[in-house]
């Protein structure tokens, strides 16, 4: 029993920042990397005029080159913060979610697969974000685990009987 329940919790916390990166991959795709840009070559011995062109064409290889980088550097740049803003929510409450579970498997693949969510999410868009910004952010997140370890490992005591 201890072992579906393990690979229950398992399954969850892998499987959601999965749901989360597909579901956005699916209404937002992600940029794909240029592959039509062709890199000149020369001929071995090869004569001035020849090489006067390999030069050209090299030139104007890299400067499209730059240009498709610099495209596909913004289109992921806006990718990745649409990923950021929609799984930083869902994972806190995923977080929050598997906090308040009473099956404990359920729970725990929630939790793992939330903190996993909000991981991934700023992990490729961490680049991008000011310092403040990564603080609050961290700071924001590990209230939120204090809160949840809070709730989960709080010992409830019983008041002394009273010997009235």
């Amino acid at each position: 029993m201890l072992a579906r329940q393990i690979a229950v919790g398992f399954g969850i916390a892998i499987m959601f920042p999965l749901l989360v990166y597909y579901g956005v991959a699916t209404f937002n795709p992600p940029p794909q990397i240029p592959s039509t840009i062709t890199r000149p070559t020369i001929m071995p011995n090869p004569t001035e005029a020849e090489r006067q062109a390999y030069r050209q064409a090299l030139q104007a290889y890299n400067e499209q080159f730059k240009r498709a980088y610099a495209e596909y550097t913004a289109a992921q740049k806006a990718f990745v913060r649409i990923l950021m803003i929609v799984s930083t929510p869902l994972g806190v409450a995923a977080i929050l979610i598997g906090a308040f579970m009473r099956l404990h498997s359920i729970g725990t693949g929630l939790i793992i697969g939330g903190i996993g969510a909000v991981g991934f999410g700023y992990w490729n868009y961490w680049e991008f974000l000011e310092n403040w910004m990564r603080f609050a952010s961290l700071l924001a997140g590990f209230a939120i685990l204090v809160f949840v370890a809070h709730r989960q490992f709080t010992v409830t005591r019983n008041p002394p009987a009273s010997s009235a």
